[in-house]
């Protein structure tokens, strides 16, 4: 809850000279981390912040949180750093339109786990081949990191 009232306060000051602001705070899916940081920030943020009213939008994930704070209108969205990385640079999934992100603050230090059961007989990436692997949610970074790791 620390960490909501911080993020809430560094908002608060962006958004000083406006008398009301409505924002929108781009999270992921349901069963995600994002999504309940995201409705705990919107809690905080409306509660403490004077003429503020936030509220948590269900999303794909990092890539649409993105192109939603490309749109110009007032999102503050999670994304994990390889997705804002492609944004900015206009790479991958932004290649039609980079996006002027500007990062608030690093939540958590964030992994990527490949796993499978024993059964499978896979050992390492190459086994991979030729078979079913799920990338993670269209639209969420997780899906990035996972074509990445795939294609090397």
């Amino acid at each position: 809850m620390k960490l909501l009232k911080v993020i809430a306060l560094s908002l608060s000051f962006a958004c000083a000279s406006v008398s009301a602001q409505n924002i929108s705070i781009a999270t992921g899916g349901t069963g995600g981390v994002y999504y309940p940081m995201g409705g705990g920030l919107a809690s905080v943020l409306s509660s403490k912040v004077p003429g503020m009213s936030a509220t948590a939008e269900v999303t794909g994930g990092s890539v649409d949180n993105l192109k939603l704070i490309g749109t110009g209108k007032p999102y503050v969205g999670f994304s994990m750093a390889d997705a804002a990385k492609d944004a900015t640079s206009g790479v991958d999934k932004f290649k039609d339109k980079p996006i002027e992100v500007r990062t608030l603050l690093i939540l958590y230090p964030n992994l990527m786990h490949v796993a499978t059961v024993e059964s499978t007989g896979i050992k390492t990436m190459a086994d991979l081949k030729g078979k079913r692997v799920s990338t993670g949610s269209p639209g969420s970074a997780t899906e990035v990191m996972a074509f990445r790791l795939l294609e090397a």
